[in-house]
């Protein structure tokens, strides 16, 4: 009878994987470069787009602020392969951002009243960045590469990523007093 090489398996995962990491990066750099998009402050002219840059997370600015942290997620994509950690590290971040951004469209609808395009497509980067993340999980569960007892402590992770994230960002984001 015979038996595949240990690693067959792993090199067929690493096949089927390429279009998820390509995604992954894509939308990652999206979400960068509409953060440097968001900084310069012509680069919209909806009305939102004004009004959303005048919160603030803790004091800085959420454009400078989404330039350091998708050059951080950037930074743990690209370590994700390398160091074991790093790629919790990674779905620790994108997630808690998940929850950020619960609270930043809901000052857009509540507060603001209307929405800016930018914030948006950042948003939703950030929303395919997750889903590519979950996607890839279950995937490499799916294929034995991982077991289903680490998949419920990634899953129990990333929620709770998600609720703290929320919480900073119901604590940290104001408004600018003018």
């Amino acid at each position: 009878m015979y038996q595949a090489p240990e690693n067959a398996a792993h090199a067929i995962g690493a096949d089927s994987s390429k279009p998820l990491t390509i995604l992954l990066w894509l939308a990652v750099s999206t979400g960068w470069t509409v953060s440097v998009f968001s900084v310069i402050e012509e680069m919209c002219l909806a009305t939102a787009c004004s009004d959303a840059a005048s919160f603030t997370l803790f004091g800085v600015g959420l454009g400078l602020f989404g330039i350091v942290y998708f050059s951080g997620i950037l930074l743990l994509l690209w370590l994700r392969k390398k160091v074991y950690w790093s790629s919790w590290l990674l779905a620790a971040v994108v997630f808690s951002g998940i929850g950020a951004e619960l609270r930043l469209l809901w000052i857009q609808k509540y507060i603001i009243g209307s929405w800016c395009p930018l914030c948006v497509t950042i948003c939703a980067a950030l929303t395919c960045t997750a889903l590519l993340l979950v996607i890839e999980k279950i995937r490499f569960t799916r294929a034995g590469q991982g077991r289903a007892k680490d998949l419920a402590g990634w899953l129990s992770l990333v929620t709770i990523m998600a609720a703290i994230g929320l919480a900073v960002a119901l604590i940290g984001v104001k408004a600018l007093s003018v």
